[in-house]
């Protein structure tokens, strides 16, 4: 076997050591002092990536000495925040030329990791939040602010609860970091492999047996990572080659996985990470968040199943065969196992109601009694060990924008923006909720392009969020229409990120996969609308309005899937698209939702009695 190099077993080391330092604050939470609890593990994360992502040029000494600097001058940030860590809480604002000097070198150190984690994008609109911050009173009219001092904002950044770790960190080190470590205990220890298997047992001998497969495989697997990109990289490897080697073109290949892998985000029970940071904000459990989740999230799928099914009748793809495809007995009595921690996580969590990270933490546990009881003690060890380092190593790519978007919210609150930007989009929605929110829907897809979906959903969710509410949206619906659209900016082109990862899978062009995706998730464009208009789509209200609303979405995903990809009971022309899609946006509104119904009935009852004419003629010919 491969002897690890030093800097491989240094990497693991860290790994675990966060890893079990984050299992202890959760079963003893009040050891550790708030702020240095948030301080340890961002000094674990930067550590991390210096050693992950450390080829800044193209010299291996000067990296080699770059990753040795920016190691030190990481660990005596977080040195000296936590020997300050009291002082800053009880004298917020009394702050010494050396808190300056740190300030600005923390500042930077979590700028550079920004910019190593997640590309230059965020990096700039953090710079430029920042830059308001600092020069807001040179800005004539309503966004114009007093102003602040270089290093009185640095201060305030890095030092206050509104800041680089105010709450959207404390939330990572609380809650997030937990989830994290299960999927990677699952990833490590064959969870992935049992529900791509499960997938492909489920759906794999039915019309476009291979897409289905991705699309219910991407859910299962996008749920526990989070991480759109991830998904598209874990599951797409197999995925894509099987929808190419079926009779699906590339370019639909490849947006079907970067799709179904971003819709994994919004799928309970674990929704990535950005589920957490909303239950925080709202002020709700994430119980709560859960439940209002759960139906937009099954008709999201299931709008993509019938995307993938209508291609299939079109270009007459069939499943596949049956040979090819394990069977669900065997795959269940192999990785029956693997279902046990979700057991445990939703008994936890929706009936015993533990707090989330407890729960998350206690399913992790189940993970490590089933594989001890099933494997040798030796290999099971190797695996726990692997789980660790997994769970940090993933923990990374979240924890840096964790932070970096505490920059983004310290500037929305202390310059009043967040009041500004809101007045402004009032001004120009009026009272009508639709224009604001097709507005919002812009800035969503605008500022999550190159963002992960925490940080696009914070500013939004401190910006725009306050208006709809306040033009009597429900909260929970306004908030989850900031998530929904936080998410799908990376399929929507110019910077659909997850497309474009697909794409070099598939070896397809990749601005066709980025439309051919975009026009793929059009059911989540419209799901956020109708919850908006109809909140009984999130289980609010009476049975009736719960009914309507799931009657009415219905017949929206499958006329919108029609609509899509031009085949409803076969071919249609321009008219009936454009009458099908009428109707999808009648549907949306509550008071004409039995319009839309009627027209689709109609056309459908059409297309039927034409379908059947068709085959009849085609077998008596």
């Amino acid at each position: 076997m491969k002897a690890l190099s030093a800097k491989k077993i240094t990497m693991i080391t860290i790994g675990v050591i966060w890893s079990l330092y984050q299992i202890f604050t959760v079963l003893y939470p009040h050891i550790v002092h708030v702020t240095a609890h948030r301080a340890i593990h961002l000094g674990f994360a930067l550590v991390m990536v210096w050693l992950i992502n450390n080829k800044a040029v193209k010299n291996k000494w000067i990296d080699g000495a770059l990753t040795v600097l920016l190691i030190g001058l990481s660990i005596f940030v977080t040195y000296y925040m936590l020997d300050n860590a009291v002082r800053f809480e009880v004298r917020p604002y009394g702050y010494t030329t050396m808190d300056g000097i740190v300030a600005i070198l923390g500042l930077l150190i979590v700028l550079e990791a920004t910019r190593r984690v997640v590309g230059l994008s965020m990096v700039i609109v953090v710079a430029v939040f920042f830059a308001y911050g600092v020069w807001g009173d040179i800005i004539p009219g309503k966004l114009g602010h007093r102003g602040n001092s270089f290093i009185e904002f640095a201060d305030k950044m890095m030092y206050s609860i509104d800041g680089i770790y105010g709450s959207t960190l404390g939330i990572f080190a609380t809650l997030i970091f937990v989830y994290l470590l299960f999927g990677g205990f699952l990833l490590v220890l064959g969870g992935g492999e049992f529900f791509t298997k499960l997938a492909y047992a489920l759906v794999g001998p039915a019309r476009g047996g291979a897409a289905k497969v991705a699309v219910l495989a991407s859910a299962f697997f996008g749920s526990i990572s989070g991480s759109a990109i991830s998904n598209v990289v874990t599951t797409g490897t197999v995925t894509i080659p099987m929808m190419k080697r079926i009779g699906f073109k590339p370019e639909f290949a490849a947006a079907v996985e970067a799709v179904a892998s971003t819709g994994g985000q919004i799928l309970p029970p674990v929704m990535g990470a950005t589920a957490f940071v909303m239950a925080n904000i709202m002020g709700v459990t994430y119980f709560d968040v859960v439940v209002a989740a759960a139906l937009p999230a099954i008709f999201y799928f299931a709008a993509i199943l019938f995307m993938v099914d209508f291609e299939a009748a079109k270009m007459g793809i069939k499943g596949i065969p049956r040979s090819e495809l394990p069977r669900l007995r065997d795959v269940l009595k192999e990785g029956w196992h693997f279902l046990i921690p979700f057991a445990v996580l939703i008994y936890l969590l929706l009936i015993a109601r533990w707090e989330a990270q407890t729960a998350g933490i206690y399913a992790v546990f189940s993970m490590i009694i089933v594989q001890l009881i099933r494997k040798p003690k030796l290999e099971s060890l190797k695996k726990i060990i692997n789980g660790l380092d997994e769970g940090a190593r993933s923990a990374v790519v979240v924890a840096i924008p964790c932070a970096i978007v505490g920059i983004i919210i310290g500037t929305v609150t202390s310059t009043g923006l967040g009041l500004s930007f809101t007045s402004i989009v009032r001004s120009l929605a009026g009272e009508s909720i639709f224009i604001l929110l097709v507005l919002m829907m812009i800035a969503s897809l605008i500022l999550g392009m190159g963002v992960p979906t925490t940080a696009a959903y914070v500013m939004l969710a401190v910006l725009m969020v306050p208006t709809l509410i306040d033009l009597g949206v429900v909260p929970m619906a306004a908030h989850m229409f900031a998530f929904y659209f936080g998410i799908l900016s990376v399929v929507t082109p110019p910077v659909a990120l997850a497309a474009y990862t697909a794409a070099s899978i598939a070896q397809s062009n990749p601005d066709m996969t980025g439309f051919r995706a975009f026009f793929l998730a059009l059911s989540g464009f419209i799901i956020p609308y109708v919850f908006v208009y109809q909140p009984g789509l999130m289980l609010m209200g009476t049975w009736q309005e719960i009914a309507v609303a799931v009657l009415s979405t219905t017949i929206g995903i499958i006329s919108l899937s029609g609509v899509v990809q031009n085949y409803f009971f076969g071919q249609i022309n321009i008219v009936i698209r454009l009458l099908l899609a009428a109707g999808v946006l009648t549907l949306i509104f509550p008071e004409y939702w039995m319009i839309g119904a009627v027209i689709i009935a109609a056309i459908c009852a059409m297309q039927f009695i034409k379908y059947r004419r068709n085959r009849n003629l085609a077998a008596a010919g």
